[in-house]
């Protein structure tokens, strides 16, 4: 069971990647004081066009351009509504997701019949994704907002927003910063979901990895190492699950799939009273 389980592990660390650039970018923009619940329409949306665009170009690097392409563009509108526009940032972000179930189905099912979905996605060669993920861009986060003036405002424009504007800066544009940071991130695990991890597009192939992503950050405590050890815990579960399923216990399939998304949720729940969120996190 042991040797299963450590088998296993290499397989959920790759398998977690997606999850944790959800998380890392949601920890940069929660920072900044905006609560994005529309990161899996992100996910979702970079997941189709990435297909796409590595199907159209025949490229892997076409695609992950395509799948950060179709998340800044869910992520500007997002932008448009909460930032200019000053709408509810959780009616927003529900709006987003449901906008982008609708028209990823709806695009799915109309360019399958084009066969354009069908054929095999062109495979990364080298993956440099996976220690990106877990090493560089943690570091170069972690670096941005704890080590330079510029992540000193942004966090500020998540717990004081007026001393931001008092002092001659923008929160706009520190929110919109974050925003693009989060939607890069965004797009490049949504792309990876679906031309590394994946043969192609499926409807909703994302499965709740977003709002996952939403309750990671909160177990971290809007911190960076917090992200890396949530996502490690959701990751160790997932290896688990695996290795229960090869040494077939007898437990039931559906279980086993459940099983990390509920150690997720029995963390959040018993910590959930301890924690402090940015001040003006939502406003």
């Amino acid at each position: 069971m042991i040797d299963v389980i450590a088998q296993a592990l290499p397989l959920a660390v790759v398998a977690s990647t997606p999850l944790l650039l959800a998380v890392e970018g949601e920890t940069v923009v929660e920072r900044s004081g905006i609560i994005n619940l529309g990161i899996e329409g992100m996910m979702l949306t970079a997941a189709m066009t990435a297909v796409v665009a590595a199907q159209l170009t025949g490229s892997a690097v076409a695609g992950f351009a395509g799948g950060i392409a179709g998340a800044l563009c869910i992520g500007a509108l997002f932008g448009l509504f909460t930032i200019v526009r000053r709408a509810d940032q959780i009616v927003t972000g529900t709006a987003v997701n449901l906008l982008a179930l609708g028209l990823t189905g709806f695009a799915w099912r109309e360019l399958e019949q084009r066969d354009l979905f069908t054929r095999s996605v062109p495979r990364i060669t080298f993956d440099v994704i996976v220690p990106a993920a877990w090493i560089i861009v943690p570091i170069a986060l972690a670096i941005m907002l704890w080590n330079t003036s510029f992540g000193l405002r942004l966090r500020a424009c998540g717990e004081n927003p007026e001393a931001v504007r008092a002092s001659g800066s923008s929160v706009d544009a520190h929110r919109w910063i974050a925003l693009i940071i989060e939607s890069v991130l965004a797009g490049i695990g949504g792309a990876y979901l679906a031309l590394a991890l994946s043969s192609g597009f499926a409807e909703n192939m994302t499965a709740g990895r977003g709002f996952i992503a939403l309750s990671i950050v909160i177990f971290g405590r809007w911190k960076l190492k917090g992200a890396l050890l949530g996502t490690a815990v959701f990751g160790a579960t997932a290896a688990i699950q695996y290795a229960l399923q090869a040494t077939s216990r007898g437990v039931p399939f559906h279980l086993l799939l459940a099983a990390p998304y509920v150690v997720t949720l029995l963390i959040l729940c018993g910590i959930a009273g301890r924690v402090r969120a940015p001040e003006s996190l939502g406003k």
